[in-house]
């Protein structure tokens, strides 16, 4: 009776494992990752180079380029910035934080480190829009108001700039020695003004008050080529996104004369090895091609739809993107989107 009961025992625990192992799901992986979708006229508003000799793109400095843009960035050190300090305009005092009376000039000449401006320059109290600022500024801090790419002198600004902020800096740039006596130094800063007993600064202008593209030279500053993923939280991992061209009729391809729009517009150089053959992935590659930190989309061109827009896509070049405000741009009958999925942070 027992070894009955025993043998019972046992077909029943091998009908309940089978009946166990079939009723479980299939071992799938879920994507969890959040989708998104930008429109090519929707660059972000929050980056810009502090000078214009950055945002130059002929042979002699292309810095944007060359960094973002090869497969290990190339930089130039002679246009490494050493320190910078990062203003913005404020209304009022406050003792909430450091802030100071300057004026903040687009084409600032360079000081060495041993000396100030001139007076000339620093009691100038004619404003010229677009040229020339004159306020009160507070100091920003880095890492918490902004980040700082040394490299390619591109700010990143962690908070929405207005239309009537006033951006300015001081900074000092390597010039390519090794010698601090030939630093080239742009605007001054807190602690130099404190130690020379001056009451107002000089600074070198970053974003006007109202910038439009009249103001030519501050309108090179404001970068076009970046693009916010729409994230609550800003930060983000597990990137993967495409281009897509989208026509008149509605219909959308992500290739065009048998070219991937991402391998042409410069996302997709490396397979999974790194090695240099497009695989049709794109390329995450951390502080290169994206930002993971402010989820955003870097271009390694800075028109990319523009004047730098890939040979084979001429017909669907879109120059007002860079030429015209954001506000008064239109959709036009071919454009391009961008689309992907992200994990936030």
């Amino acid at each position: 009776m027992k070894y009955l009961l025993l043998v019972f025992s046992l077909f029943a625990l091998m009908i309940i494992g089978c009946n166990k192992k079939e009723s479980n799901p299939v071992n799938t992986t879920v994507d969890d990752r959040v989708s998104f979708e930008i429109n090519y006229l929707q660059y972000d508003d929050n980056n810009y180079f502090i000078d214009e000799d950055y945002a130059d793109t002929s042979q002699e400095f292309n810095m944007f380029n060359l960094y973002y843009g090869s497969s290990i960035p190339i930089v130039n050190q002679k246009y490494f910035v050493k320190n910078i300090e990062v203003y913005i305009s404020v209304n009022q005092i406050s003792q909430a934080y450091i802030s100071i009376p300057a004026i903040a000039y687009m084409n600032l000449s360079s000081r060495s480190g041993s000396s100030m401006y001139s007076d000339s320059i620093r009691n100038y109290n004619l404003m010229m829009p677009g040229e020339v600022a004159i306020g009160r500024f507070r100091v920003l801090s880095e890492g918490v108001d902004y980040y700082f790419n040394k490299y390619t002198g591109t700010l990143t600004f962690l908070f929405p700039i207005n239309d009537n902020d006033i951006i300015a800096a001081a900074y000092v740039v390597d010039d390519g020695s090794f010698s601090n006596d030939d630093d080239l130094h742009y605007g001054e800063f807190i602690t130099e003004l404190v130690n020379n007993s001056k009451t107002k600064g000089v600074l070198k202008l970053i974003k006007p008050q109202n910038l439009i593209p009249q103001y030519a030279d501050a309108w090179k500053l404001k970068m076009k080529n970046i693009y916010q993923i729409p994230s609550f939280f800003g930060r983000v991992s597990d990137l993967d996104l495409d281009i897509f061209l989208k026509k008149p009729d509605g219909s959308e391809t992500n290739i065009f004369h048998n070219l991937l729009l991402l391998t042409e517009f410069g996302f997709d150089k490396e397979n999974e090895e790194g090695r240099p053959l497009p695989d049709g992935i794109f390329d995450r590659k951390a502080g290169i091609t994206f930002n993971p930190e402010t989820g955003e989309i870097i271009f390694p061109l800075l028109e990319p739809f523009g004047h730098n827009i890939p040979s084979e896509l001429i017909d669907f070049k879109y120059q007002a993107i860079y030429d015209t405000l954001k506000t008064q741009l239109s959709l036009p009958g071919n454009s391009f989107v961008i689309r992907g999925k992200y994990k936030p942070l």
